[in-house]
């Protein structure tokens, strides 16, 4: 057995010691007084939690963006021109992709096809939105998913075009991934090191489960073999994983049977489980996509009473939640709009069972949704690393008045809400204690007044969202029998206030 001593605890500040093997904790209690004495690791009173559990994130996806074209710290059309011209001549071959374009930070607004094609015209190159909504496609990218002036916008996004009625490049919500989808798909070993890749930078975070939100989005079953193959080669971390609808329900889904067979493959692990059902409502504000009541700044509302983009038909979102339900599956949706967060909530109370099901990100919510909410049972998910990224594109999208309320974290959780707080990597680095400093000290934009505590933003990032994932007293908690890895957070509560 091995002994860590003389810590404090993060929720009382008591002095305790705490005995593990085998990587669990077999007792934890008042320092001095376990059923095992002797030296151990002195922790010389550095208060400590459970290790965090990122319960809202996207894993392969992850590890495959930390080998792209990252343009996070570009603010000019000529400075993403010149990053990308410069790649394609490093890396001459294939698609040239680029991550965390953001057009709110360009005087000028989004790049267009026409900028893209002095890059090249025949080489396919695409540039993904921070918030994984939207991207920008050249010509060659465009022709690759045969997109053309005739080219009907699909159901659940748009083709941006120009005056002539041409594709100008600009893809949102299902035009974006459209184009997406023509991006040749890694091989099942190279989505391992993917999966392994991105384990590794979060262990590094001090993340010790992470559940991947949209499994399946490619090839279900391929996936499944690479997140069993990445726990086979020693992925750092557990991993838990919510499947996307269609991959198990739509049309193009494997039987029944096979999808259970990889499963429980992967399941057999002893280290991963497959904890329920994804599906999108809406968009992201940062691409002016998100279901919102009224309109975006500077504009009017494009669909009577609300704007943005639906993913579904309302009465398509609640078959398709109901499906899921029925079938045995938790649900998580995603929701960042207000018009959204309704219709998921018209969703959830279809079934019989709401509580069962979790929403995801709810940025934008009155008194009345939250009160709402609240009686449903349901747990809601939040990302408050989007508040300290993104600030600057939702005051550009919804004005100061909206932007300041986006996230109510103490709203919420004073409506007895379970709520949890995790990144939805790689949208941002996925930084813990960021996030958890964001959530205790919202930026200037933000009112104060929806802080959280330290502690409580601590609590929300370790035991509600180990709850969420059907995993009490497996992580977060640091009770006898769980995962005994752990935090030192004195630096996050030295400054705490509410």
């Amino acid at each position: 057995m091995e002994l860590v001593q003389n810590f404090r605890w993060f929720e009382t500040g008591e002095l305790q010691d705490m005995g593990t093997a085998d990587g669990k904790v077999v007792w934890r209690g008042p320092a001095g007084q376990g059923p095992v004495a002797g030296p151990g690791r002195d922790l010389l009173g550095a208060t400590i939690a459970p290790a965090f559990i990122d319960n809202h994130c996207h894993i392969i996806a992850s590890g495959i963006d930390l080998g792209r074209l990252n343009l996070s710290g570009l603010d000019s059309h000529s400075a993403v021109l010149d990053a990308l011209r410069d790649r394609n001549i490093s890396e001459p071959d294939g698609w040239l992709l680029a991550v965390q374009y953001d057009q709110n930070r360009y005087a000028g607004g989004h790049l267009t096809r026409t900028e893209l094609d002095q890059i090249s015209s025949t080489r396919p190159i695409l540039l993904r939105h921070f918030n994984g909504h939207a991207s920008v496609a050249n010509s060659a990218a465009l022709a690759m998913a045969q997109v053309t002036a005739e080219t009907p916008d699909p159901e659940g996004g748009a083709f941006r075009r120009d005056a002539s009625g041409v594709p100008d490049g600009v893809l949102l919500e299902a035009a974006h991934e459209r184009v997406w989808g023509c991006v040749p798909d890694p091989s099942i070993e190279g989505m391992a090191e993917a999966i392994i890749r991105a384990g590794e930078s979060m262990a590094s975070y001090g993340i010790s489960v992470a559940c991947d939100m949209q499994t399946g989005r490619p090839d279900l079953l391929s996936e499944l073999k690479a997140y069993t193959m990445a726990l086979e080669k020693g992925c750092p971390i557990d991993l838990r994983l919510m499947i996307q609808w269609g991959a198990r329900f739509g049309r193009r889904a494997a039987s029944p049977e096979i999808i259970q067979e990889h499963i429980d493959a992967f399941e057999a692990t002893g280290r991963g489980r497959v904890v329920g059902i994804k599906i999108f409502a809406d968009g992201a504000i940062g691409s002016a996509t998100a279901a919102i009541y009224g309109a975006y700044e500077g504009a009017e509302a494009e669909h009577g009473n609300w704007s943005g983009q639906l993913m579904y038909t309302p009465e398509k979102l609640k078959s398709m939640t109901c499906t899921a339900h029925d079938a045995g599956y938790a649900v998580a949706v995603h929701a960042i709009g207000d018009y959204a967060a309704d219709l998921v909530m018209d969703a959830f109370e279809a079934t019989d069972e709401p509580s069962r099901h979790r929403i995801e990100h709810i940025m934008l919510m009155s008194d009345a949704q939250i009160e709402r909410l609240a009686k449903i049972g349901c747990a809601a998910t939040m990302q408050p690393e989007f508040l300290h990224r993104f600030g600057h594109a939702y005051l550009r999208n919804l004005g100061p008045d909206r932007t300041a309320k986006l996230k109510r974290f103490r709203s919420v959780l004073d409506a007895g809400i379970p709520l949890s707080l995790s990144s939805d990597r790689p949208i941002v680095p996925g930084d813990p204690r960021l996030a958890i400093r964001t959530a205790s000290h919202r930026p200037d934009s933000f009112d104060s007044s929806e802080n959280l505590t330290a502690t409580e933003a601590i609590f929300a990032h370790t035991v509600e969202a180990a709850k969420c994932l059907g995993d009490t007293g497996r992580f977060g908690t640091l009770a006898p029998g769980s995962d005994a890895r752990y935090v030192v957070v004195d630096d996050l509560l030295s400054t705490q206030k509410s």
